[in-house]
């Protein structure tokens, strides 16, 4: 009888609360509707906030909803480790663009390996802030190979050239490198040969000496009549002289002494029966056809 009673007590109570509330109508405010008319900046929602940073200025997209007319909008930026900067502390839309790019600059030494930095930047003027579009953009970076610039690339054996290529160097602050895309598809199928896959890098190192290394083989990514291509480095085959040919020979420019070889594999190769000879100079090096009277 007692829970009985306890039921009854707490249903009228509620009963009264309800009663109660709607002595006082619920107010529904609803969002604001932002004038079509008006300019807003903010944000570009779609970009890319996880950055690698290679050297260049980081660019930061911010759109606006109004195409019309050109536009200068002031900008902020929020890091505590000092590294980061606006290139300019303002972003100017053309007449007809909806799209700016905020320019974020850095030195590319102060930055450490393996450190993840966090920054933003925002509008600073509150007028062109919208309530439905992000006013700020946060970037998370870290210290990627650094971007040196163009390179030239000779191959005398397969390919030619030169070609241009760009050129990284490790963030490890090593004398390691890496040549992008050494060996493109139109510049092989140029050069007569099959195209198979897309090799990333050539990858090397230069010590103290001068003395390049690389991978003892390295596969070219395309076929010869039917045969797969690769690269051989003298020390496979015990070869330390022409090892030693592998080395810097001119101010930023380096020598491949290496040997091309048909159908590499565990039961050994076809090997052309002489060596080859590649060049790359670094950017900012002589131009490789007319130091190699090409």
């Amino acid at each position: 009888m007692k829970n009985n009673i306890i039921t009854i007590a707490i249903s009228a109570f509620a009963v009264a609360f309800a009663l109660a509330s709607c002595d006082k109508p619920f107010e529904y405010t609803p969002s604001p509707i932002e004038d079509s008319n008006k300019t807003f900046v903010g944000a570009d929602v779609n970009a890319v906030r996880n950055i690698e940073a290679a050297g260049e200025d980081i660019l930061v997209p911010f759109v606006r909803n109004n195409k019309s007319g050109a536009l200068e909008v002031s900008l902020f930026l929020e890091d505590t480790t000092g590294i980061f900067s606006l290139a300019t502390p303002t972003i100017t839309f053309a007449d007809g663009d909806s799209l700016a790019n905020a320019k974020i600059s850095y030195d590319y030494a102060d930055l450490v390996m393996d450190v993840t930095y966090s920054i933003t930047v925002g509008v600073a003027d509150k007028e062109l802030i919208s309530d439905f579009l992000p006013s700020t953009f946060p970037v998370s970076c870290i210290k990627a190979w650094e971007n040196l610039g163009i390179a030239q690339f000779y191959d005398d054996w397969w390919t030619g050239g030169p070609f241009e290529k760009t050129l990284l160097k490790s963030p490890d602050g090593s004398e390691t490198y890496r040549l992008i895309t050494p060996w493109t598809e139109e510049e092989i199928t140029e050069g007569g040969l099959d195209f198979t896959r897309e090799v990333p890098y050539l990858e090397f190192f230069i010590d103290d000496e001068g003395i390049v290394t690389y991978a003892q083989v390295l596969d070219m990514g395309f076929t010869f009549s039917g045969m797969t291509c690769h690269m051989l480095h003298p020390t496979l085959r015990k070869d330390e002289a022409n090892a030693a040919q592998n080395c810097v020979v001119a101010p930023n420019v380096i020598q491949f002494v290496w040997y091309p070889v048909l159908d590499y594999g565990p039961d050994g190769f076809r090997w052309w029966g002489k060596t080859s000879v590649a060049y790359i100079s670094f950017p900012g090096g002589p131009d490789l056809a007319e130091l190699l009277g090409l």
